[in-house]
């Protein structure tokens, strides 16, 4: 039950105080789209057309008055002249006449009704949100909970630490990407309207160890919603047996309270923090509690490469690997393999010579490189990465979108390759290996609903194949190296969902893979580790250091429960991808920085490397081909290093 009411939260992001009462709210009509309505279609940024939608006002599906509003979704993925995505983004959306004030609202409330034939997505069916003078892109919420074919009441939160003062208009969208090509769907949107709740409430905290310098301050946040007069908050920190650490109470005078607790006696490892919220008369109205990991002051950061730039085993260029053994790095990922090959893999016996090269090479650790990639199939529209990649495409096309039967032979192969990683890391004395679960070859596959049906399964089926999956890895470990450390990319623990019929949270696949491999080590207690890379919940990119502790924080919190449930074997590290010059980058990365980015050289990345090196006990520097970082280089790995190593020292607390 405790996974279960975990799951419900982290669908809300940090928010806990989901309700959908409309008696805790104080309401004001927003729109009921009766007559004629405002509302259009279409992206502003990419296509005004979308042929793939229509957005009008309806009789067929209606809550309340005569009218609701229909936003109506027929998936296309045909390319069409003239269109540049065909995998679009449609879009319902309003522009105010003038800026409206929402800053003495908490919700966005309406009621929808989601019409469909088609099998709705596992974790995304409908995003939506308000947009606001001068503030960027919307902030887009993910409605959690949509089932087809009901009328359901939507509440969307409206953040204290936003500024509503100038909301310029409301817009909901879907992505064609998050369906299957053909799926028809539409939602029908009725009674909108803003709620203040008509007594305090908490909507979302937060408590993290992890986003000051090591062993100063547990940092806490709150946020309330409805009139915080008179109320107050109590935070009481303990550890995992109960015995009090920390305690701190404050009235409470505004709707965003950030406190910061001096923690230089609390030791490093699990702890526990309660929030109260107390109303006027002292009585306790709510009461929660999460787990949370300090860390241990002075202790160096372990800082891997890992990047595409590094060549495979069979491929290792010893020239470049020497440039490495005077750098800021512990350890590189060296890949055994490609997430795309298709021969059989190589006995243990004929990887020695290039094995011995690589050991022979290097003074820090190469750790193997693993792909899961292996046991994807490609789809038959040649739209994957293995088309232009692989060099026997049928060896993935036949895949029936996983192999978790070994039904092609492709899950036996990967498990050959990570028996040869598990093996190599032992033998080279390196602490462990790096595991990729990045599906290249078809990444509607981290969705196991969609799984479950194209293989004909149920979805309690497919679930246990896929933790079997991350069992058979932790078996071969537990033969092989049982102290290795298991360095996974990400884990996709962060983002579980609750699912109509099944009894437990449903994570994506790579979810799965872990809770498998994590629950076996827990039940064998192996002496492993394993460690979610942070590439989906840290990033490769944040704008600044605020914007990076604040996903640390969110992080914490959506990762509590795992981090509670397996503290002898789940650990956290963070990656970043920085850059030299921001006039060179292309790409995705060019993308999130923009033309004037705070970041511009790497000493602007020194702060950033500070903070997640605080936060983290291993981190990795994602060395991107889109940055033109080019580690090899002794040129640029003097230059990289001599920033990395100057926040190693900080964060360690050298001089």
């Amino acid at each position: 039950m405790r996974l279960v009411a975990v799951a419900i939260s982290m669908l809300l992001g940090l928010g806990i105080a989901f309700c959908a009462d409309l008696d805790a709210f104080d309401l004001t009509p927003l729109d009921g789209f009766e007559g004629q309505t405002p509302w259009v279609k279409g992206d502003p940024n990419t296509d005004l057309q979308q042929r793939d939608s229509a957005v009008a006002t309806s009789t067929e599906m209606v809550k309340e008055g005569e009218q609701s509003l229909a936003f109506i979704i027929h998936v296309n993925w045909t390319p069409r002249e003239g269109e540049q995505y065909p995998k679009g983004w449609p879009m319902a959306r309003r522009v105010y006449d003038e800026p409206q004030d929402w800053s003495a609202y908490d919700r966005v409330l309406f009621w929808l009704y989601t019409q469909t034939d088609d099998p709705l997505p596992g974790d995304r069916v409908l995003r939506c949100g308000p947009s606001i003078e001068g503030g960027g892109e919307i902030d887009w919420y993910t409605l959690p909970g949509i089932e087809p074919n009901r009328w359901q009441l939507m509440s969307v939160p409206l953040p204290a630490e936003k500024d509503f003062t100038r909301v310029t208009g409301f817009t909901f969208y879907v992505a064609e990407g998050w369906y299957a090509d053909g799926d028809k769907v539409t939602f029908y949107i009725d009674d909108m309207q803003l709620g203040t709740r008509k007594w305090p409430a908490i909507a979302d905290w937060s408590v993290s160890s992890r986003v000051r310098p090591r062993g100063e301050t547990v940092a806490a946040a709150v946020s309330l919603e409805g009139s915080p007069a008179g109320a107050e908050l109590r935070l009481r920190v303990t550890d995992l047996a109960g015995t009090e650490q920390l305690t701190h109470s404050e009235s409470v005078a505004a709707r965003r309270i950030e406190i910061d607790l001096q923690a230089g006696a609390l030791p490093p490892g699990g702890h526990l923090a309660a929030i109260e919220l107390v109303d006027r008369d002292g009585a306790v109205r709510e009461t929660h509690s999460s787990y949370f990991c300090s860390m241990q002051p002075g202790k160096r950061t372990y800082l891997s490469l890992i990047s595409f730039y590094t060549n495979h085993l069979l491929e290792t260029d010893v020239e470049e690997l020497q440039v490495l053994n005077d750098s800021a790095y512990a350890g590189v990922a060296i890949g055994f393999g490609s997430g795309y090959d298709t021969d059989p893999p190589p006995d243990f016996e004929d990887l020695q010579p290039q094995m011995k090269l690589v050991r022979d090479t290097l003074r820090i650790d190469p750790w193997p490189w693993v792909f899961i990639n292996r046991i994807i199939g490609a789809p038959a529209d040649g739209t994957s990465h293995a088309s232009s990649h692989a060099k026997d495409l049928e060896y993935f096309a036949r895949i029936p979108v996983i192999d978790l039967d070994n039904e092609t032979g492709a899950k036996a192969d990967m498990l050959k390759l990570w028996r040869n990683a598990v093996r190599a890391a032992k033998q080279w004395g390196s602490p462990g290996i790096v595991l990729d679960k990045e599906a290249y070859n078809n990444y509607k596959s981290y969705d196991v609903g969609y799984v479950a049906r194209e293989r004909g399964e149920s979805l309690g089926e497919t679930i246990q194949k896929c933790e079997a999956i991350g069992a058979d890895l932790a078996k071969i470990v537990e033969e092989e190296h049982p102290e290795c450390i298991v360095w996974t990319l990400f884990s996709r623990l962060d983002r579980p969902v609750t699912v109509a019929g099944y009894p437990d949270p449903v994570h994506p696949v790579p979810g799965h893979v872990s809770l498998g491999f994590l629950k076996y080590a827990k039940e064998h207690s192996l002496p492993c580790k394993y460690l979610c890379g942070g590439e989906v919940d840290v990033g490769y990119y944040n704008p600044n250091v605020a914007a990076l502790r604040q996903k640390i924080t969110a992080r914490d919190a959506n990762l509590a429960w795992a981090l509670q449930e397996f503290p002898d074997h789940f650990f956290l590290a963070g990656t970043i991808s920085p850059y030299h010059d921001h006039t060179i980058l292309t790409s995705w990365i060019k993308n999130n920085a923009g033309d004037d980015p705070e970041l511009k050289t790497i000493a602007d990345f020194q702060p950033m490397f500070r903070t997640l090196f605080d936060a983290y006990d291993w981190a990795w520097i994602y060395a991107a081909s889109a940055a033109k970082t080019l580690p090899y280089s002794p040129e640029n790995n003097r230059l990289y290093s001599d920033a990395l190593n100057a926040a190693l020292d900080e964060a360690q607390g050298e001089k």
